[in-house]
């Protein structure tokens, strides 16, 4: 990434929601009034909404998990980056590697996203960047 990239967080906000599909929207909501303030487009805010949402299924799963997601967006000058990471009260078997079609999915509409493990937890992390 470029030196642009690299710039000093204006400001890190946090939330955590119960790990479950239903409380998704509150990601997506929060997500999109962050991008909002920093002067996004409508196009940019609902691709980092879906981006944000592809990756959170995969923390919650179809049905839920006991448990929690904390997720936190640190706001740049020039763009957001969006961290999540399951905290479950109970053991599950969590991918942490993209499907092909949710490669396909992020590709289009964030400039990076990946999946991962934190400490044995899966975790996200997707960046978009404010078009010039």
């Amino acid at each position: 990434m470029s030196s642009s990239h690299e710039s000093t967080a204006l400001e890190t906000i946090s939330i955590k929601i119960p790990a479950s599909p239903e409380y998704l929207q509150v990601v997506r909501l929060v997500a999109a009034g962050l991008a909002s303030r920093l002067s996004f487009t409508l196009e940019d805010i609902e691709d980092l909404k879906i981006a944000v949402d592809e990756l959170s299924a995969y923390i919650t799963g179809a049905h839920g998990r006991s448990g929690t997601l904390a997720v936190s967006f640190t706001l740049h000058g020039d763009r957001i980056q969006i961290r999540g990471i399951g905290e479950y009260t109970e053991s599950y078997e969590v991918r942490t590697e993209l499907t092909e079609f949710s490669r396909m999915i992020l590709e289009t509409v964030a400039d990076s996203a990946e999946l991962s493990a934190s400490d044995g937890r899966p975790a996200f992390s997707v960046v978009k960047n404010k078009r010039a």
